[in-house]
């Protein structure tokens, strides 16, 4: 085990996975599901577009994310479990995908919307990892020693996932799981925050003396076990589509983020700036929603500076290898974009509905205590 060098970061990168993962309060209150398979909350019609939805504090826990164009994943409990949920925009109705006894902290979605990663935890020291097929089926399941959990899912191969273990006194250990071999191996990394860069090789970021200019692309090759330096530096963020990369670089000179969008295959490329924000101490990496291995949607500060004094809202755009599209102002908020790219789910519990065509933004999720 090895002692985090930047506790400071970590502690933050954490809080925010924390606030994603905070469950409600415990099971007293009555849960919203009287129904074995459907929730019984009416939709509110509150425009042509979209309806919403009315759920309880007791029952709500998060949105995972959209499963398809039509059907969003919630993480719903029910009558003393947990449950995977799935509500379909258009006919207004709920299904139950799959129940645990043990509550379920959140979930991810592979990208190829069939498997369904779910993080579940009875007690503040471990945390069992679940596996779970759209139709609901379990495929694996894994256990851990942790008081928090990081993890990578591959882009496209979801047999690969990287999970990092933190304890109680900031120590942690990483490891590569294959499930198709159900080998699970550990690593020697410095930076626990790891990504996949393609299927024998992460990615981590290797901080320089100031926070403030950036860090270098390292690579790790899981079957050597050795470090190779990329020499992209001034990075602050770097994310794997599948059949591309985004790499955000800051320009500390001119406040600015520069972004290089690439295709792996082509090596076609597209590259723009944005005004750069920050927390005093580090840049905020900007809200990004991938919809498909070349488009994603992207929420860019209106003006540079520190987070405290800059505008809540921003500019959201539509990014691909042909170019930037901004559709308009929205709040500068986590967004969650639907598959065909029409839709966007915003906010810490993604109660936002934006349309993105015309650009409307309203409440969709409505909490009653």
């Amino acid at each position: 085990m090895k002692k985090i060098g930047i506790l400071i970061i970590f502690v933050m990168l954490l809080q925010g996975c924390s606030e994603s993962k905070m469950t409600k309060k415990e099971n007293e209150k009555t849960a919203i599901v009287d129904n074995a398979s459907a929730l019984t909350s009416t939709p509110k019609k509150a425009s042509k577009e979209f309806s919403a939805i009315s759920l309880t504090s007791s029952s709500f826990q998060s949105v995972i994310g959209w499963l398809s164009n039509d059907e969003i994943l919630f993480i719903i409990f029910d009558k003393g479990k947990w449950t995977v949920q799935s509500y379909s925009v258009s006919n207004h109705l709920w299904k139950i995908i799959y129940t645990s006894t043990v509550p379920i902290i959140e979930g991810f979605i592979h990208p190829n919307k069939e498997l369904i990663l779910l993080h579940t935890s009875n007690n503040s020291s471990s945390a069992e990892v679940q596996i779970i097929h759209k139709n609901g089926y379990l495929v694996q399941s894994l256990s851990f020693e942790s008081d928090e959990l990081y993890m990578d899912w591959h882009p496209t191969n979801p047999n690969l996932i990287v999970f990092t273990t933190f304890y109680e006194d900031w120590t942690y250990n990483t490891f590569v799981y294959n499930s198709s071999t159900q080998n699970l191996q550990s690593i020697e990394v410095e930076n626990p925050f790891v990504k996949w860069y393609d299927e024998d090789h992460l990615m981590l970021l290797r901080g320089s003396d100031s926070s403030l200019d950036g860090n270098e692309l390292i690579l790790y090759s899981i079957s050597e076990k050795s470090l190779k330096e990329t020499g992209i530096m001034h990075l602050i963020d770097v994310q794997n589509f599948g059949k591309s990369m985004l790499y955000i670089q800051i320009n500390e000179e001119k406040k600015l983020y520069e972004y290089r969008f690439m295709d792996n295959e082509k090596q076609s490329s597209f590259e723009w700036t944005s005004p750069a924000i920050s927390n005093y101490s580090e840049w905020l990496v900007p809200t990004i929603s991938s919809v498909n291995p070349n488009q994603f949607f992207l929420i860019k500060g209106l003006e540079s500076g520190n987070v405290d004094e800059s505008s809540d809202r921003g500019i959201l755009s539509s990014i691909s290898l042909d170019g930037e599209r901004e559709l308009g102002e929205v709040l500068a908020q986590p967004i969650a974009c639907s598959p065909n790219g029409e839709t966007c789910l915003g906010g810490y519990e993604k109660e936002y509905w934006i349309q993105l065509n015309p650009l409307k933004e309203n409440v969709w999720i409505h909490i009653d205590e």
